[in-house]
């Protein structure tokens, strides 16, 4: 990969490979089983839940966490982001931006005739120099 994704990177800095391993190598029965024992081990690890009054003002949101450290987000300059992608810029040099927007002007039927006079005009191309093939 040229240039290292910041997202990728975080993640697999956490991935913990030999337990993914020893996982691997049990029955899908006995990864189950695991599973199972765990749900049960930390249900009974819950404290008991215990009806609250409904406040009088609604309750904040709680932030979710998504697994990633904002800190280390934050200074945009210093993580190596996918920008600019030299594949990219050099298929940016090739695209007529100009023949894009006069297509989006266009409502989506006049690009589908568009589209079915372009195929026409290559079946057309196709058929001629299959027979001027024939005829040499």
């Amino acid at each position: 990969m040229l240039f290292p994704d910041p997202v990728i990177e975080f993640y697999l800095a956490k991935v913990d490979r030999a337990a993914i391993r020893a996982q691997l190598q049990k029955t899908p029965a006995e990864r189950l089983e695991r599973l199972e024992s765990k749900t049960k081990e930390r249900e009974r690890a819950r404290p008991a839940r215990v009806r609250e009054e409904p406040a009088a003002r609604p309750a904040k949101k709680q932030k979710i966490d998504m697994g990633a450290d904002p800190a280390w987000f934050a200074d945009v300059a210093a993580v190596p982001l996918l920008y600019p992608d030299p594949v990219v810029e050099a298929y940016l040099e090739d695209v007529d931006r100009g023949l894009i927007r006069e297509q989006l002007k266009l409502t989506p039927d006049e690009r589908l005739r568009c589209l079915e006079s372009m195929s026409e005009f290559y079946q057309a191309a196709r058929k001629s120099r299959a027979r001027e093939r024939a005829q040499s």
